[in-house]
């Protein structure tokens, strides 16, 4: 009996000597909040229907204004030249070629027909030395000339321009026989009116002065004159 008790008491002892604590229960805690649903994403806006609009306006590219010279143009004018002596006068017809050469210059080429009375007006004299004494519309001539126009600025429709030019002509007094050929340096100016596209009228004056070698013992001789013309210019394009 005593043999039973001792085992048991053993038996006992081993068991709680191999038992395992347990693991401590947790305390109860708040209930965890419930997640809140994810916001629902905002509708796109609706986009405003579409319009059709006018093609928009596109400004002009700059260009010339109608009073300004093209690269080339070409002009025919009219009018009147006054000499005197061995300078010949009368009706004047002219043609001009112009060519840009830069902002403000052009080359300005003329080809030019003096046509005046052929009433003679030479003489010699006692040492028999030929004299004349042409008037202010006397003779012919033919004339060429190269120079520059300077324009200016616009005054409205109207544009001032310079010119000077050198050149040379054949002069023949018909009646006296008298012929020679001369120099002429020439200063003026005038004025370009537009009138229509591609269109202007042109007035301008020019003093020519220069000197000249004659028939008959003339000589070399001054040749001193006023021409004052108008006419029309015409684009090239």
């Amino acid at each position: 009996m005593s043999r039973r008790l001792i085992a048991i008491a053993v038996a006992a002892a081993g068991g709680v000597a191999h038992a395992q604590p347990a693991e401590p229960v947790p305390a109860p805690g708040p209930p965890a909040p419930a997640s809140e649903p994810a916001p629902a994403s905002e509708p796109a806006p609706a986009l405003a229907p579409q319009v059709p609009t006018s093609e928009p306006v596109v400004p002009p590219a700059p260009g010339r204004s109608d009073d300004e010279l093209d690269d080339q143009a070409i002009a025919a004018v009219l009018g009147l030249a006054a000499g005197g002596r061995v300078t010949p006068g009368g009706l004047r017809i002219a043609g001009h070629y112009l060519y840009q050469l830069s902002a403000e210059d052009w080359f300005d080429g003329a080809a030019s027909f003096t046509f005046g009375s052929g009433n003679p007006a030479c003489f010699r004299d006692r040492q028999d030395a030929l004299i004349c004494h042409h008037g202010l519309a006397d003779g012919s001539g033919v004339e060429v000339t190269a120079g520059v126009r300077r324009m200016f600025a616009a005054q409205g429709a109207f544009r001032p321009f310079g010119r000077v030019s050198v050149g040379a002509s054949l002069v023949r007094f018909a009646n006296d026989d008298v012929s020679g050929a001369a120099l002429v340096l020439g200063v003026g100016g005038g004025v370009r009116v537009h009138v229509a596209p591609s269109i202007a009228v042109v007035a301008q004056g020019d003093l020519a002065l220069g000197f000249g070698g004659f028939n008959h013992g003339l000589g070399v001789e001054p040749q001193l004159g006023l021409v004052v013309t108008a006419g029309a210019e015409f684009r090239l394009r």
